[in-house]
């Protein structure tokens, strides 16, 4: 890979080799600073396989209680799981025209693939195997869930020298493919602006089968107008053009609340799937975004956790 066929000129400051040591760097520090342990810690349970329903016995984990089926037969039932020795990672990366987009410093597709890349190499970190699959339309490369360091950078190479292109995004159809591909239970993460339709259904039959978590990537001006006047816009997927005023006020209201509809809606999704929705958009810093959402998920599991504990002592 050259430099000429890196796909974010302008974007990072310097070489592509300043950016792949601004990369490692990267996942050097979130090593350092904890996200590794926590990465391991708290996405470990991805990686076990049911076995069976039996009654509780004295010894069993409380953790391990299966609530709806103790309340369904009257007798405490735990689920008994068998522990997989590793973690299968797959990062799903939408590729469709409308990730190009970016009126910060940083396009929607520059942030959407240091987030990928650095999650795929705190999995490496893992020992875990990572996946890489891209998509748009349709699922386009995929790379098999593989242990190792040099897997994690080969994906980052082969991510590196894909562009967006004006194709529309189809996530039906991608986790309809990922749903055939993936045999064993995986660690899913789909990073992409989701501004697709009709993909609710896939998304939660996925999210059964999987452990899913969805990562919305967007830019500042997706959510509120910026006042730059008279302005073209232009589908990045089917071409469409529209002049707008960005100093209507009435404009800037529909466009602010439809934004918030939108992020309301993905959340709903999210919850009816049980799926985590992380978000980041393209004037944030990624490391710490990836910490905070870690420490999100933390205290998530933590509840989990702590609540059937604290039912018990009341019965």
């Amino acid at each position: 890979m050259n430099e000429s066929s890196f796909p974010l000129p302008g974007v990072v400051p310097g070489t592509l080799a300043t950016w792949l040591r601004r990369l490692q760097l990267l996942a050097k520090r979130a090593v350092e600073g904890g996200a590794g342990g926590r990465f391991a810690s708290l996405f470990r349970g991805a990686g076990i396989s049911f076995e069976e329903l039996r009654e509780y016995q004295p010894g069993d984990d409380i953790r391990a209680i299966e609530w709806k089926a103790t309340a369904r037969l009257g007798t405490p039932f735990v689920k008994r799981f068998i522990e997989e020795r590793e973690l299968s990672v797959v990062i799903a990366l939408d590729k469709s025209g409308s990730m190009a987009y970016g009126s910060q410093t940083r396009s929607k597709w520059h942030t959407a693939v240091e987030t990928a890349a650095l999650l795929a190499l705190l999995a490496a970190h893992n020992r875990d195997r990572v996946g890489l699959a891209l998509f748009d339309s349709d699922l386009r490369p995929f790379l098999p869930p593989r242990r190792g360091l040099q897997q994690a950078w080969r994906e980052v190479a082969v991510m590196l020298l894909q562009r967006p292109q004006h194709e529309p995004t189809s996530l039906a159809q991608a986790c309809r493919a990922l749903a055939k591909l993936l045999r064993r239970r995986t660690l899913i993460f789909v990073i992409s602006d989701f501004l697709d339709r009709d993909y609710v259904h896939d998304l939660q039959r996925l999210a059964q089968r999987h452990d899913l978590i969805a990562v919305r990537v967007w830019d500042d001006a997706e959510a509120c107008l910026p006042e730059r006047g008279y302005f073209l816009l232009q589908d990045a997927e089917t071409g469409q053009r529209l002049w707008c005023d960005a100093y209507d006020s009435h404009l800037r209201e529909i466009w602010s609340a439809t934004g918030g509809h939108f992020a309301e809606m993905l959340a709903a999704m999210a919850r009816a799937a049980d799926a985590d929705l992380w978000d980041i958009s393209t004037s944030e810093d990624i490391l710490s975004r990836l910490q905070y959402w870690l420490r999100q998920r933390q205290l998530r599991v933590q509840r989990r956790v702590t609540i059937p504990q604290a039912t018990s002592l009341v019965h």
